[in-house]
């Protein structure tokens, strides 16, 4: 009972200070790249935030870091890189944003709107959304929880030995199984290994015409092309 009333009253000390510092923004809005390899602890982070056009960079570097409880959101033609041993707590982009992820962790969701992309090859994302027909490729990284796909949104993975609720698929596309909202849809299981030797095992769900499609990394491709030669011989 005194852990927990040290707790509360701990948890109650850090909202009094923060509400004293007051939560301000940081907006990244100019058109140059900023580097970023330090805490940003009170401030909301916004990249291109009603400035189309401009295409402002961001770059998450080693030791950079955009803490709990604020957030990072990216809008039209803006970019955001996260680099190995960054942290982005939660990341929501609009619009034709783009996110390139090859290392650094997003702990609590990545949620990707509109039209942006977001790329991943590397690092560790606690739940991956994507909605209103964005797009998102993954050749590397882990799903800590899982994977949510609606209205139209795509997730390309790159990689092999894939399979649901363990059961080997081939290449190609996955849908819903009843159609319509994505909180109708059972949970079920993707596993395989994606191209950069990471290991998938996450639970997905996937509603209003959304799809996941799995292809071959680009050793298995050319296996399956000098295959497919070797075929075309033999039958000449």
């Amino acid at each position: 009972m005194r852990n927990r009333c040290a707790t509360i009253w701990f948890m109650t000390a850090v909202l009094i200070m923060a509400a004293d510092q007051g939560f301000g923004v940081i907006d990244f809005k100019d058109g140059a790249a900023h580097d970023i390899n330090y805490m940003i602890r009170l401030d909301d982070v916004r990249v291109d935030y009603q400035a189309p056009g401009k295409k402002t960079t961001v770059n998450m570097l080693a030791g950079g870091s955009i803490y709990f409880p604020m957030t990072t959101n990216g809008y039209n033609d803006g970019r955001l890189n996260i680099f190995a041993g960054a942290r982005v707590f939660s990341l929501y982009t609009h619009d034709s944003f783009k996110v390139t992820m090859s290392g650094g962790e997003v702990p609590l969701v990545l949620d990707a709107y509109d039209s942006s992309q977001i790329i991943i090859s590397g690092g560790t994302v606690s739940r991956l959304y994507a909605r209103d027909s964005s797009k998102a490729i993954m050749s590397g990284g882990i799903i800590k929880t899982d994977m949510v796909l609606i209205t139209n949104a795509e997730l390309t993975l790159d990689g092999s030995n894939f399979a649901v609720d363990g059961n080997p698929v081939g290449f190609g596309e996955i849908t819903s199984l009843l159609g319509g909202d994505y909180s109708n849809e059972p949970y079920r299981t993707l596993t395989g290994t994606l191209a950069n030797g990471d290991i998938l095992n996450s639970p997905f769900r996937i509603g209003d015409y959304a799809s996941i499609t799995l292809v071959p990394e680009p050793c298995t491709l050319l296996l399956l092309g000098l295959g497919a030669a070797i075929v075309s011989r033999r039958r000449r």
